[in-house]
């Protein structure tokens, strides 16, 4: 059975936003029919084929016109896909050392050796992901190459969970044990943040801020413990909406509720808000600003029935994050202030708003 035209077309629009690679493989004959592609659109494509290691499409994309052949390298060497690789750098292709960093986190030597060979440089670039998925020979190779950025090595094992990476990370240099301590907090891993604090860190206050952003209870207790200030804990953890650590903050003693309800507000915490204010928070223009920050209407609403007057804050703070439909709230609330909304606009390089801001002067003189 043939489809009618009108059939693929209306299939191929109703599915291309999702699946737009497989459109143009299984319908290409059929797209003579339609508007052309962007570039966008065939470098999305190129992408698909080369995950997919489909060298047919990756030629097919080409011919129609792609050109991202650096991102062409990165998946292919991710992938670990000789061909493909040198494909890529048939076609143009470049960055070997985004190509060593792709090859080093997927595990493929070979890939590395190659890309060395076309004269990738940068080994901490390898190290860097090498340590991120607990590759430790590569991690060995990097390091002989000539990597010798160990703190960032240890970073990323910290965040990863590789133990044995960090100890390496440590024997061969790396000494930042307080960043180790907040990330290990941040990821919920207890046993590395006593190997941390073993190994010298001391900045407790950044390990309780990093445990309440990811509402690590027990690593909450754990910092403060240790010595860990309390106070910044409502700034981390109402962005993310960790209501637990709050009243655990409240409980310890904290009492920056004003805090506390901007990062809600920012996050979209309508119940947090509520709680802050019954706390004691009263900064509710602040509140507007970040909710508006956030894109959350609701709780712009919200500030104002509490008492939020600042529409001008508010205003230039849905150019800065392009929420034109803020906009409009905020000028419906009284707002007035466009000549700092159209150079907001021009800063934020925002062509709709900026002719927005000019189209609202004239209309006030």
């Amino acid at each position: 059975m043939i489809l009618p035209l009108e059939v693929i077309e209306h299939i191929i629009y109703f599915i291309k936003s999702k699946y737009y690679p497989i459109v143009y493989y299984l319908f290409s004959s059929s797209l003579i029919f339609f508007s052309s592609p962007t570039k966008n659109q065939l470098n999305k494509l190129l992408c698909w084929a080369t995950k997919n290691e489909n060298k047919h499409l990756c030629y097919l994309a080409k011919k129609w016109g792609a050109t991202d052949f650096n991102e062409m390298l990165f998946n292919s060497a991710r992938s670990g896909n000789t061909y493909l690789c040198s494909l890529a750098k048939k076609w143009g292709a470049k960055d070997f050392n985004l190509m060593i960093y792709a090859a080093a986190l997927y595990g493929h030597i070979n890939i590395c050796f190659l890309a060395k060979k076309w004269g990738a440089t940068d080994f901490d670039w390898m190290l860097y992901g090498a340590s991120e998925n607990g590759h430790e020979y590569l991690c060995h190779l990097a390091k002989k190459w000539g990597a010798i950025n160990f703190n960032n090595m240890l970073y990323r094992a910290t965040e990863n969970g590789h133990e044995y990476l960090c100890h390496l990370a440590k024997e061969w240099g790396a000494n930042n044990f307080n960043i180790m301590l907040s990330i290990a907090a941040e990821n919920g891993n207890e046993h590395l943040c006593y190997l941390a604090k073993k190994w010298g860190a001391t900045d407790y206050t950044s390990m309780l801020c990093m445990a309440a952003k990811s509402g690590h209870k027990h690593l909450c207790y754990l910092a403060k413990k240790w010595g860990g200030d309390i106070n910044q804990m409502f700034y981390y953890a109402a962005e993310k909406g960790h209501e637990h650590i709050c009243r655990l903050a409240k409980q310890w003693g904290a009492n920056k509720f004003n805090s506390m309800l901007c990062k809600a507000a920012r996050g979209g915490h309508e119940r947090l808000c509520k709680l802050a204010k019954e706390w004691g928070a009263t900064n509710f223009n602040d509140m507007l600003n970040e909710a508006t920050l956030g894109g959350h209407e609701n709780l712009c609403y919200l500030a104002k029935e509490w008492g939020a007057t600042n529409f001008n804050q508010m205003l230039s703070a849905a150019v800065i994050t392009g929420k034109k439909h803020l906009c409009y709230l905020a000028k419906n609330w009284g707002a007035t202030d466009f000549d700092q909304m159209k150079r907001n606009a021009k800063f934020s390089k925002n062509k709709n708003l900026f002719l927005l801001a000019e189209k609202w002067i004239s209309e006030s003189k």
